[in-house]
């Protein structure tokens, strides 16, 4: 039943705050935000919300509701009610499973060397970039594919209309590629498969993945499902012009919009901090425009657009829908998956000194393990994704490898003098991650003996971890069994038991663990605390000698006992 205060009302769809919402549809805005609660958006009176959102409310509302589209008249700006949309280039993510080949993919797309330039010839940033194809321009989303960077691939999914599952031929459905499709079916986005580097293997192996793939329900055209399946070769360039046909079709099924008019809406794709602009983010825009001098809300951060500059490198004055760009003039660092949405000025003084739970660069992590007994590190990397990244799997190797590894302290940017300062009070490592300290910085750490550790692959600073870990345990022993004898005589001198034996097989040792036995009972066990062969000391008696042992504690021994000697060795591995 429609709002009996609205019963004819119509709503123009904008992006608005909870607040505006409320008094234009005449519910309490408490009332909204556990409606967007029970959605899974969690806001506040003050938060942005998108063109889509509103539209949902509305007709949640039961509210009928129009597009506005602004238009120019005798240079005067007006605003019309208008559908207001026009078709926008595709964002297309690419996942898989590490080096499968998803941005030696995107290098032949766009001609460039990108993947030379990651370290160890991996991803570890989520990458976007803007290309113009045969088939039109498509936005490219490339992810990381270790393990430890899955929330970034979440995060890249849920921003793209169409998934591209790269599986490289000779390596099939690997860990990440189920991931992957995972990802891909919670979130509802279609998946275009491209099985790569085909030309190492044979024919018969693509039959072979499809078979894999049909078994995580993606059933590919040619065997009568409805998933589009490309064999190619990213570093021969062989199917990707079939590849991109492929992407263009999909995009064209989708029919996908957009407006430039309105307030701008988008994601916080990644963010860092940039020596001489401060905090920064790579941001794309869903609708809606944003310029220079624009006012803006990402999650609990406000600022003031400073700079943009696209994918390609070049300075915009304006930034457009579905064309990624890193933006300056964040007051502090937002987080990856954020909301991005222009605001009025307003609106930006309004949450700015409501001081939202503003999110810091560097925030202790608390894992929730002991800091005594442990090993304490300090992460410093390059941008707020990679440090998630870091430190989730952090985590992950202290439990799997059951040693607690602290993480104190985590941040974005460069390794500073406060860092080794805390690390030096907190006895902790320092590890950079895409960073590294100054020289400074270096000979502070060199004077407080702090040992500072840069790293630009994951893999490498996770196994400098695992290291820490091995040299910090105790080494694993055994007791191993090294010799027997018989016992001929037993003497009392000053409340001492000696036992005088015969050495059977192996030897005695002095230090060594001895089990006294009689018959099949064990009657007593001790350390040998002295040895002698020929009434002189020694180390150890050999097979077919007589000796004899004092050990505290062992003194019902008795003629005919047997009794075997043990020493601790530690455990090969």
């Amino acid at each position: 039943m429609k709002n009996s205060k609205n019963e004819d009302a119509t709503l123009v769809v904008r992006s608005m705050t909870v607040g505006q919402l409320a008094d234009k549809i005449d519910v309490p805005s408490g009332e909204i935000i556990l409606c967007l609660l029970r959605k899974g958006v969690v806001c506040g009176k003050n938060q942005a919300l998108s063109e889509d959102l509103v539209a949902e409310l509305a007709r949640h509302y039961e509210f009928d509701t129009v597009v506005p589209q602004v238009e120019q008249e005798d240079g005067v700006s007006s605003v019309t009610v208008s559908e207001g949309k026009e078709n926008r280039a595709p964002v297309v993510v690419v996942v898989g499973h590490v080096d499968h080949g998803k941005t030696t993919l995107l290098d032949y797309i766009r001609r460039t060397r990108v993947a030379l330039r990651e370290k160890g010839g991996i991803t570890q940033h989520l990458g976007s970039y803007k290309v113009t194809t045969p088939q039109g321009e498509v936005v490219f989303l490339d992810t990381p594919g270790h393990e430890a960077f899955s929330l970034m691939r979440l995060r890249g999914v849920r921003v793209a209309d169409i998934v591209v599952l790269i599986v490289a031929a000779d390596d099939g459905v690997m860990p990440q590629t189920v991931e992957a499709i995972n990802f891909a079916k919670e979130v509802g986005v279609p998946i275009v498969v491209a099985i790569n580097k085909v030309d190492r293997v044979e024919p018969a192996r693509l039959e072979e993945i499809k078979t894999q793939l049909s078994k995580y329900d993606l059933l590919v055209e040619d065997w009568g499902g409805e998933v589009i399946c490309v064999p190619i070769s990213a570093k021969e360039g062989t199917g990707v012009d079939k590849l991109l046909e492929m992407i263009g079709l999909q995009s064209e099924l989708l029919e996908l919009k957009t407006s430039k008019s309105g307030p701008a809406v988008g994601y916080i794709l990644e963010s860092k901090i940039e020596r001489g602009r401060g905090s920064v983010a790579t941001i794309i825009l869903q609708s809606g425009s944003a310029k220079i001098g624009d006012y803006f809300i990402a999650g609990a951060v406000v600022g003031r657009i400073n700079s943009i500059i696209d994918s390609n490198g070049c300075k915009l004055n304006v930034l457009e829908p579905i064309n990624p760009a890193q933006v300056a003039g964040f007051t502090s660092l937002p987080q990856a998956g954020d909301r991005f949405s222009v605001v009025s000025f307003d609106e930006y003084k309004k949450v700015r000194s409501g001081k939202v739970v503003a999110r810091i660069v560097g925030a202790p992590v608390s894992s929730g393990a002991s800091v005594e007994d442990s090993i304490k590190v300090l992460v410093k990397a390059d941008t707020n994704s990679s440090k998630e990244a870091i430190v989730s799997a952090i985590d992950k190797l202290s439990k799997s490898e059951k040693k607690n590894v602290v993480v104190v302290f985590s941040g974005v940017g460069a390794i500073t003098e406060s860092d080794v300062d805390l690390a030096s009070t907190v006895k902790a490592l320092v590890y950079g991650f895409g960073v590294k300290p100054e020289l400074h910085v270096q000979a502070l750490a060199k004077k407080l003996g702090v040992v500072v550790s840069s790293f630009y692959v994951i893999y490498h600073l996770l196994d400098d971890i695992k290291k820490l870990i091995e040299a910090s345990r105790e080494p694993e022993k055994i007791e191993k069994k090294v010799g027997e004898a018989t016992v001929l005589k037993v003497f009392k001198i000053k409340g001492s038991v000696i036992a005088g034996c015969y050495v059977n097989s192996g030897k005695i040792v002095k230090g060594g663990k001895i089990v006294v036995l009689r018959g099949k009972n064990k009657v007593a066990e001790g350390t040998i605390k002295t040895l002698q062969k020929e009434r002189r000391a020694a180390k150890e008696v050999a097979t077919g000698f007589e000796c004899g042992f004092v050990a505290p504690g062992v003194d019902d021994v008795q003629v005919d006992d047997r009794v075997e000697c043990f020493i601790e060795e530690i455990k090969n591995k």
